[in-house]
């Protein structure tokens, strides 16, 4: 039973969004103004995470927890639809990537709240990495979001081979 909840606790998701991430971070160090390749990987990271689901869903029932899904839907609404109104568009490539870090690492820590701890760790460790490279290391924004995908490479990797 504890390796059947071992390999399915999220590690996948981790280590798909960190090379996601870490890849979008790349393309966007060399030139943040084309966003279109970023766009596609994220896309393909959408993809490879349905496939995932529903491999992982075939091996392990649960039900959808509705209310969860509902909370997340309403952040990402609040998050790119409402405080960019409220608020004014972001000023330049690096704070509207950084704006959608902060709006998913939410979802992080809502998630590590309803679920499991380490998604709440997770959350706030990139939310502070992301906020510390736009306000006191702007010059270095790329690398930082870097760091921040190999977290979630890294703890994904601590989830499958190291936690018990």
């Amino acid at each position: 039973m504890r390796s059947a909840i071992r390999s399915h606790r999220g590690h996948y998701y981790l280590w798909l969004w960190g090379f996601v991430w870490i890849l979008t971070s790349i393309v966007c160090w060399y030139d943040p103004t084309r966003f279109w390749p970023a766009t596609a990987l994220s896309g393909a990271g959408i993809i490879a995470t349905f496939i995932i689901a529903s491999v992982q869903g075939s091996q392990v029932r649960s039900q959808i927890d509705k209310r969860f899904v509902s909370v997340c839907v309403a952040t990402l609404v609040f998050g790119y639809g409402v405080w960019p109104i409220v608020l004014g568009p972001p000023h330049s490539y690096k704070s509207a990537f950084g704006l959608g870090i902060v709006v998913w690492m939410q979802l992080y820590v809502i998630a590590g709240i309803w679920f499991d701890n380490y998604l709440l760790w997770v959350g706030i460790a990139v939310t502070a990495l992301t906020l510390a490279a736009l306000l006191f290391f702007p010059d270095l924004f790329w690398g930082f979001t870097l760091l921040c995908g190999a977290t979630l490479v890294a703890t994904g990797y601590y989830i499958r081979y190291c936690w018990r």
